[in-house]
Formats: structure tokens, C-alpha cells, sequence
């Protein structure tokens, strides 16, 4: 059974043109998993055919606004819909966070969110599909996940080139990496293609998300970057770009 990938967001926290707030869809078979909610989620879920009532869990990689800011909203359509239970997953801190948030919308009273915390090298099973964790490289905490059916896709999260992600993701079909800034920007908390492409190994292809404004124009060449020191297949993300795996 394929996975089915679209890229809802690959953008960050400051606004630019096509790109809405990070967010992944991974769907398998009649299972739909959602990887971060960041602004503009919801729109981009329904351009890509796909109800909120439709999705089994949501995935939190870290709890920065332009990663969860959509997920209130997410909840609100499913409770209009008549369903307000939704699988939250997320690591340490994302029940205090939302329920915190919650409470300033007493509206929101019935919305129930099932929050599971989750910490780095911790394993789930979700119908067929099992569900990995590792430990990020940047402010807060955050955690990478690595989808593995009869295919298998690995998602960074907000990082720096970093040993647990690339194990996590080594011998995957494809890992969906951010890639901030052009080179020569030096930056830390976030990665950028050179050091990227020295980093990953033993993966299928790459696809680049979580580009900031100064990447723009830039995207192709990033990737060619990261593709010559990786020695793999990688492409520039962009808004609803689906991929088989």
C-alpha cells in the first residue's frame, strides 16, 4: 500500500506569497495523518479534497505558532461537524499548551482533544501504519517522525542537520527535510543546503519545505545543492505538491 504525500504548507511564520504555515498530509489507504498545523491548514486541506472530519490524528512536530497556530481552528470545524474528538499527538508540553488555549474560548468547552505526548525514540502503532520519533536540533523541543508502512517517509520538523533525524530517516523512500535559508546564510536551529546534503544519507529522494522569504527564487538551486552532496533525488517543495510513494 502507497503512501500518499501532499505538502499543505511550506512556508514559515512570515507571510509570503503561495506559501501557507507548515503542514503535511500523509494519507494510507483510508488512513489520513496530519504532521504540523500551521496558518492555513484548514484552506489548504480543503483545496486538497480532504473534509477535517476525514483525519484519524494530528502530528505536532513542536509547538511554534507557525506549526500549531491552525490547530484550535482544525478542532472548531470538526465540533461544528458534529465530531469533536481529535487525536492530538505532540512532545512534552503540547496537553498544557492547548488545553491553556482552549480555555480562553469558552466556546470551545466541548471541543475534546485527546492529547498523547510523545518523547524522542518512542514508536506508535496506528492501524497498519507504525509511527517513530526523534529528536530534533532546535529552540524548543521537537520532534522528527518517520512513517513506515509497506513504504516509509520521514518528516524533520524544525531542525539543524542533525544525527538522530538522519537515523531516523535512513533507508526511507522519501524524507520531507526543511531547508530555511539559501547558502551563504549561516544560521543555526534550522538548515540550510550544504550542510543538509553532507548530513543525509541512504534515503529514496527529498522533497524541501519550510522555506523563509529569503529562499525565494532560490528554491531550485537549494535543491540541486542538497541533491549533489546527498547524491539522491531532491526537489523544492511548494503548496500542495503530492507525491506516491
Amino acid at each position: 500500500m502507497s503512501l500518499k504525500v501532499t505538502l499543505l504548507g511550506t512556508g514559515v511564520g512570515i507571510p509570503q506569497p503561495g506559501r501557507s504555515q507548515s503542514s503535511l498530509l500523509v494519507q494510507s489507504g483510508r488512513m489520513n495523518l496530519l504532521f504540523d498545523c500551521g496558518a492555513g491548514t484548514l484552506l489548504r486541506l480543503s483545496e486538497a479534497g480532504v473534509d477535517p472530519l476525514d483525519l484519524d490524528a494530528v502530528f505536532l512536530s513542536h509547538l511554534h505558532l507557525d506549526h500549531v497556530s491552525d490547530l484550535l481552528a482544525l478542532a472548531k470545524a470538526r465540533s461544528l461537524q458534529g465530531r469533536p474528538e481529535l487525536e492530538v499527538y505532540g512532545p512534552l508540553g503540547t496537553e498544557r499548551w492547548l488545553r491553556s488555549v482552549q480555555f480562553l474560548y469558552p466556546y470551545l468547552e466541548a471541543m475534546r482533544p485527546r492529547v498523547h505526548e510523545l518523547f524522542a525514540e518512542e514508536g506508535i502503532e496506528l492501524g497498519e501504519l507504525y509511527i517513530s520519533t526523534a529528536e530534533a536540533v532546535h529552540s524548543v523541543t521537537c520532534l522528527g517522525y518517520r512513517i513506515d508502512g509497506s513504504k516509509s517517509l520521514a518528516y524533520s520538523g524544525d531542525t539543524e542537520p542533525a544525527e538522530g533525524i538522519v537515523d531516523l530517516a535512513r533507508g526511507a523512500d522519501l524524507l520531507v527535510h526543511e531547508c530555511s535559508f539559501p547558502e551563504p546564510f549561516q544560521v543555526t536551529n534550522h538548515s540550510t543546503p550544504l550542510a543538509l546534503g553532507r548530513a543525509v544519507r541512504d534515503v529514496g529522494q527529498v522533497v524541501l519545505t519550510h522555506f523563509y522569504p529569503q529562499a525565494r527564487g532560490h528554491e531550485e538551486e537549494m535543491a540541486s545543492q542538497v541533491a549533489a552532496g546527498a547524491g539522491v533525488p531532491v526537489q523544492a517543495g511548494r503548496d500542495l505538491l503530492r507525491l506516491d510513494v
